[in-house]
């Protein structure tokens, strides 16, 4: 007989943080727009408590801030604001890459090489929504191959960021060349197959030398 997972249910106000965080990270709402929690009450008919707990969690996430007396605004990042994220990103994906360069087994590789030839399918296709949701799962499963708890923690609070960075770069430079996310992640692969920790720091320090520039360029082409 076939085994399921019993549901887990979601509380109102992750249901709210999920709601709000995919409006920031899309682009719906814009770095420095104004949020307006009556606003939010009314569109999603609920009341102010988990609206307030959800801006609350997302200012944790570095996608929300707050002004005494002006309110919650999204954030908008500063060209020092992405050399600071990409720079804690490199450091936990070294972390990570010692922790678990040895651990990885051909189940685990099979899967990564699964999610590249899905992520070719969706970049062929111009579904940027799945390339990103794909970019996400590659780099959590290793993260969470870590099996360290301080790694994942760090993690879960940058990822929502560099999410929202990398849709500003897609909505500045529009023509990116996507397919460089495939020989990104197929280096990091080849070098976890080869047990290579040095070339995967080298990978790691390339990859996100290049994207934190992209970023701040998107950010000084969208006037920030």
């Amino acid at each position: 007989m076939q085994s399921f997972s019993r549901i887990q249910p979601i509380s109102l106000r992750e249901q709210v943080v999920q709601q709000i965080r995919t409006a920031i990270i899309e682009g719906q709402l814009k770095p420095g727009d104004h949020i307006v929690e009556s606003s939010l009450t009314d569109q999603l008919g609920v009341s102010r408590t988990p609206v307030r707990e959800a801006l609350i969690l997302l200012e944790r996430e570095g996608l929300v801030v707050s002004e005494a007396n002006r309110g919650s605004f999204v954030r908008a990042f500063t060209l020092e604001d992405v050399s600071n994220i990409f720079s804690m990103r490199v450091a936990l994906e070294n972390a990570t890459g010692e922790a678990c360069i040895d651990k990885l087994e051909d189940d685990d590789y099979a899967y990564l090489d699964n999610l590249i030839e899905r992520q070719k399918v969706h970049i062929t296709a111009g579904n940027h929504k799945e390339i990103r949701s794909i970019d996400v799962k590659f780099h959590r499963f290793l993260v969470e191959k870590s099996e360290n708890p301080l790694i994942n923690r760090f993690w879960s609070e940058i990822v929502a960021q560099i999410a929202a960075l990398l849709n500003i770069r897609a909505e500045a430079i529009p023509d990116y060349n996507e397919y460089l996310a495939i020989s990104d992640h197929t280096s990091i692969v080849v070098a976890y197959r080869q047990r290579d920790l040095e070339a995967l720091k080298a990978a790691n320090k390339r990859i996100n030398d290049r994207v934190a520039s992209e970023c701040r360029l998107a950010i000084e082409m969208l006037g920030g």
